[in-house]
């Protein structure tokens, strides 16, 4: 009986998942020097698809613009994963003009160079957000810029505040089990424990 109550516990948990909406699993809010404060969200599904994780950085930019005039604000994001997540997608930036792991070689960049516009100034926030397969969560060693003349200036990384780097997929551990990969564990479960039931 006990074999078959943990089973229904376990499906019930798989089946749940799979019917509500996005449940946020983790949060957690950066300030880096008082300057810029990322606030991290990570929820179970992407727009209704439970296969994914959805990662959103929010971005407020509170004084970080080093070089007022010819400098274009908090215009590069390097999150800086210790390797390539080879199921990432659905990046998004705040707005056009932004561009995709342009320069570093590591993934996940974000970019605006000052010819192409303005990134976040100081008193505007924006978000950026990537999905990838439910993962493991670890923190990032990456840094933020800004561009000034077409080339990256005042690159910060996120220790020199001695804070963490914002939370990132851990791509040295294999993805997490999806809800209809547990669902499924709950019916086998439940009829193992029933079969099991019956006989006695």
């Amino acid at each position: 009986m006990k074999k078959f109550a943990i089973a229904a516990a376990v499906m019930g948990l798989g089946l749940g998942a799979s019917a509500a909406s996005a449940n946020v699993i983790f949060s957690n809010t950066h300030s880096y020097g008082g300057i810029v404060t990322i606030d991290v969200t990570v929820e179970d599904n992407y727009l209704g698809d439970f296969g994914k994780y959805w990662w959103k950085y929010d971005v407020t930019n509170i004084s970080f613009d080093p070089n007022p005039g010819t400098s274009n604000g908090f215009s590069g994001f390097e999150t800086a994963l210790p390797a390539g997540v080879p199921d990432l997608m659905d990046r998004a930036a705040p707005s056009a003009g932004w561009e995709f792991d342009c320069c570093s070689g590591q993934p996940v960049e974000y970019d605006i160079r000052n010819s192409a516009g303005l990134g976040i100034m100081p008193g505007d926030s924006g978000q950026f957000s990537f999905t990838s397969l439910p993962r493991f969560i670890t923190n990032s060693t990456g840094y933020f810029h800004t561009w000034q003349g077409d080339g990256q200036t005042d690159v910060t990384t996120f220790a020199s505040f001695g804070e963490a780097g914002p939370e990132v997929p851990d791509v040295q551990r294999p993805p997490l089990p999806e809800p209809a990969t547990l669902a499924l564990l709950g019916l086998g479960l439940a009829g193992l424990g029933f079969s099991r039931r019956k006989r006695h």
